[in-house]
């Protein structure tokens, strides 16, 4: 037998997940959701952010910080950011979110930097979160849900779109993906209004992120692969 041995295919991850119909075993929970790797950059720069502020401010205190000593705090998670899309490259894979995630970082320290307030620093991760609320919503209103439509796209299925039982499916499970992005909001914004919570934020953006995310994702694919099982039998 001749030629190069394939490449063995790479897990999917995010809602294409939804889409494989092998077992959500823990490890594919871990793949799902951007593997270890993907874990270590969605959690670590925004924890850095917030334990840098939080040494710094007590420090300080009662003086607030000021712009000059924000540079260090908001310099930290954009090396970090950049070292992940940097070990990314070197291991030659998919950097995609690696580097949107540290566009975010860059545009959030920018931010900071600029105003003098590190309220700021979470200002873009709401205009984010708004819009992907939105267009899972929109798509409900058309009727031609995400969840539905990513799925379909991916497995060339256009029963998500026909069949009038898994249009359902998938409408609900858009919507839960509404509600998702509609309670990261809900608590986030009215902190950023109170002004000064700093910490507050950055606890709530690291518990709102990746686990809450990793709840819903984990029930989008089970429901999804259910619904495949069952009309596959």
């Amino acid at each position: 037998m001749t030629g190069d041995p394939q490449e063995p295919e790479r897990p999917r991850s995010g809602l294409a997940r939804a889409a494989d119909d092998s077992p959500l075993t823990g490890r594919g929970v871990v793949a799902a959701i951007g593997g270890p790797l993907g874990i270590v950059e969605s959690v670590l720069p925004p924890l850095v952010f917030v334990v840098a502020y939080q040494v710094v401010a007590i420090r300080q205190a009662p003086t607030p910080v000021d712009r000059p000593t924000l540079i260090p705090i908001v310099v930290a998670p954009l090396v970090l950011s950049a070292l992940f899309v940097l070990i990314r490259l070197v291991r030659r894979q998919r950097a995609g979110g690696a580097i949107s995630g540290a566009v975010l970082v860059a545009v959030s320290a920018a931010l900071v930097l600029v105003t003098g307030d590190a309220n700021t620093n979470f200002l873009p991760g709401f205009f984010i979160n708004a819009a992907y609320g939105l267009a899972f919503l929109v798509s409900v209103l058309v009727r031609r849900p995400l969840v539905g439509v990513v799925t379909g796209l991916i497995t060339s299925d256009r029963a998500w779109g026909s069949e009038p039982r898994r249009r359902r499916a998938a409408t609900w499970l858009s919507l839960l993906w509404v509600l998702l992005f509609a309670v990261r909001l809900a608590v986030e914004v009215p902190l950023y209004a109170a002004g000064d919570k700093v910490v507050e934020l950055g606890i709530a953006r690291i518990v709102l992120g990746l686990p809450l995310y990793s709840i819903v994702l984990i029930v989008t694919v089970l429901a999804v692969q259910a619904l495949r099982r069952r009309d596959a039998a």
